[in-house]
């Protein structure tokens, strides 16, 4: 007899007990001794998250804050309140705690309470509580202070009296000093805006001024009158936002008078991008300026006490540049690194603050993927990259003054993420593989393993039957190889011909085809128990694979990438197991507009598509983003209409679903409607599924959204 008591995989066992989430090191931090690191973790027998300890000499993991010294009074209540710990920062000397949200891409939330712990008394004390929200709540170096923004203003707080110096004041409704606007935000990664210098002498701030830039209404259908939420979002040829760098001198403040803001020259064109900010060891600051056609980048080291600039050197593209962020500093010294794609890969190259080049670290015909330590004393600097093929990531070591080999630090095939004590001598792996969920381990500078220090062991799949993801290679019709995953059923069999789902982004310097664990989700592995095959294809630009690779999309989006998913969907159909005449596709946001060219342009190729908040007209998205592959749409009015999924409306044949949701913020709802109406005047019969006030992740409606893909792709590809 059958069995009939076999586990199956859920939809809701997915969503609901969310069985394929791995538990993560949460925000792990060496102290400066290099010996100790330091975590949040639930007290023992509790659900109160606390500071942890980890030793990496003796193995112990000690409790830093008891769950007792977490416990809030509130002085209007009688009852107490445990504090939700969400961030935290040791003091300059590491005797105190400061405890204050991280600053994170695209959250709004700021901190109304900020507290402070003292290690050796144990006492946690208030220092801040307000109605108001405060950002970037940080140390400043003395360790007596901290500050903070609020209300679009920069303020700093003295801890022992509770007095508040104002240090500026010209916030207004779109200007914002210490913060960023939407578009700084999601095209150059920046949520922090302002630092100390490291001698705590100065504090640099950003000042972003939306004044121009043209405001976006996202209509809430759940308010009678559907009074809509206001962003001021700069579309491609819009205004753009206005960014000024100024410096306050923190000496002899009053707190009765406002300090004065000396502005960095940051030249005569005011439609510029500053990328990123940053204080060298020397006091001075080093900003990345980016024209607004963003193919260059030119390093400025400027005077803190003058505001004068000067250009180290310029980092020039006959495509576009991106930030590399941050720079890695060689301990004290005035060295640093700066990667680049010069060569025609992602290297390295160790600069001085003079901008003289000192010497090319690292070459080859393989793509550095970002330094992750220095060694400052023996003069080591450690990095990650895509070898020996670009679903890897490995550690590897390189001498700065050259002489030797780069070194390969870590063996396991997979994806290794390192985190390096700061005198580089030790280091935390988290390493996973596609078959392996993530564990992390305690490594010498060497690599030599030293222990393990977490893992996933996932006992709630151990009964529950899964395919085997496989890593593939195929050629296209030209002799391009291109990497692609395929997940097979777990009762896989060679004699049937299966259907295929692919899942797509594609987006310039993006991959979906990792060694690395992709298990959180568990669609994929939903699709194969029900009888799917799941595929993924890295086409021409995607990242790690070269500058030529990645950037040959450059002025003509959407043509490359769609040309090699249906390379992808022609291999499968050659397999003997594929039937080529059920291959469906989808993709969210990039992925979402491939998906939509793939079904508008390869419908003999695919069956069915779903597009989950896809651009559909490149005029319609932001201007950073756009513009750095697109340039204008005044100077690249061809192309524009060319990548346009809208221009094919009256090409579509196949089954086609369109999701969105209404208050998406980053790929408006109007992207949808303006496909949707093209697809009704070409007579186009197609499907489409809106989600009322959800925004870009159509936060809390897994459930409704996997189900109407799954029912849609069971009825089409059946």
């Amino acid at each position: 007899m059958a069995e009939t008591n076999a586990p199956v995989l859920t939809l809701e066992a997915i969503t609901r007990d969310r069985i394929f989430e791995v538990s993560v090191l949460r925000q792990p931090h060496w102290l400066r001794d290099g010996r100790r690191f330091s975590f949040l973790d639930y007290a023992p027998d509790s659900t109160t998250t606390t500071v942890w300890l980890y030793d990496i000499v003796t193995g112990e993991r000690k409790m830093v804050v008891p769950p007792e010294a977490l416990k809030i009074s509130d002085p209007e209540k009688t009852e107490t309140r445990t504090l939700e710990i969400v961030g935290y920062q040791w003091s300059p000397d590491e005797s105190r705690l400061l405890f204050a949200r991280i600053p994170h891409w695209r959250s709004d939330r700021g901190d109304r309470e900020v507290f402070i712990y003292d290690i050796s008394s144990g006492k946690m004390e208030r220092v801040l509580a307000s109605s108001e929200e405060h950002y970037g709540v940080k140390w400043a170096p003395d360790g007596k202070h901290i500050g903070y923004v609020r209300h679009g203003d920069i303020y700093l707080l003295e801890c022992a009296s509770g007095k508040e110096f104002r240090l500026t004041n010209t916030a207004a409704p779109f200007i914002y000093n210490g913060r960023f606007g939407w578009v700084y935000e999601e095209e150059l990664g920046l949520v922090d805006g302002w630092a100390f210098s490291p001698d705590g002498r100065y504090i640099a701030y950003y000042q972003i001024d939306e004044t121009q830039v043209p405001e976006i209404d996202l209509p809430q259908y759940s308010r009678l009158h559907m009074e809509p939420v206001r962003t001021r979002y700069p579309k491609a040829g819009d205004p753009n936002p206005l960014v000024k760098i100024g410096v306050i001198a923190l000496d002899g403040l009053d707190s009765a008078v406002v300090p004065a803001t000396r502005w960095v020259s940051t030249g005569s064109d005011p439609d510029i991008y500053i990328a990123q900010m940053q204080w060298t060891p020397q006091h001075q600051l080093l900003l990345q300026r980016i024209p607004r056609h963003q193919n260059r980048i030119d390093l400025l080291l400027a005077d803190p006490a003058t505001g004068e600039t000067k250009t180290l050197f310029s980092e020039v593209s006959s495509t576009w540049v991106e930030s590399p962020g941050d720079v890695f500093f060689v301990g004290n010294s005035d060295q640093f690194l700066w990667p680049s794609d010069r060569s025609g890969y992602q290297h390295l190259y160790l600069y001085d603050v003079k901008g003289t080049l000192l010497r090319q670290l690292t070459s080859g015909s393989w793509d550095v993927d970002r330094v992750v330590g220095i060694d400052s004393l023996h003069r080591i600097a450690f990095f990650t990259a895509a070898r020996p093929n670009p679903t890897q990531r490995h550690i590897y070591s390189v001498l700065l003054d050259g002489g030797g080999e780069i070194m390969q630090l870590s063996d396991e095939a997979g994806t290794h993420s390192p985190l390096f004590a700061p005198d580089g001598r030790h280091y935390l792996d988290t390493f996973s593989s596609i078959a392996s969920p993530p564990k992390i381990t305690l490594h010498q500078a060497s690599g030599r393993p030293v222990s393990t220090v977490h893992e996933n062991p996932m006992p709630q799949l151990k009964n529950i039957p899964l395919g085997s993801w496989e890593l593939r290679t195929f050629k296209t019709s030209d002799g391009l190889e291109l990497y692609a995953a395929l997940l097979k059923p777990a009762d896989f069999d060679a004699n049937k011909r299966y259907p295929v789902v692919m899942s797509v982004y594609g987006g310039p310097g993006s991959q979906t085809v990792r060694d690395a664990y992709g298990g959180s989700n568990g669609f994929e592995q939903l699709f194969a128990s029900k009888g799917f095959l799941c595929a993924m294809v890295d086409g021409r630009g995607t990242g790690m694979r070269g500058r030529d690779f990645e950037k040959i999309v450059y002025q003509n989006l959407g043509h490359y990438e769609v040309e090699d998913q249906i390379a992808g969907a022609k291999w499968l159909g050659s397999l003997p197991y594929v039937d080529p005449k059920r291959i469906g596709i989808w993709g969210w946001s990039y992925g979402g507009y491939v998906a939509s060219l793939c079904i508008l342009r390869g419908a003999s190729v695919f069956r069915s598509a779903i597009a989950v908040a896809p651009v559909t007209h490149w005029t319609l998205y932001d201007s950073i983003y756009t513009e750095r592959y697109m340039r204008r749409p005044a100077d690249n009015p061809d192309g524009y209409v060319r990548s346009s999924p809208i221009t094919y409306a009256e090409r579509l044949t196949g089954h086609f679903l369109l999701i969105h949701g209404t208050a998406d913020d980053n790929v408006h709802f109007q992207n949808s409607m303006r496909l949707a109406e093209a697809l009704q005047q070409a007579g186009k019969t197609f499907r489409m599924m809106v989600y009322p006030d959800k925004h870009h992740g159509l936060e809390g409606m897994a459930e409704h959204l996997y189900n109407t893909m799954i029912d849609f792709f069971m009825e089409t590809l059946s």
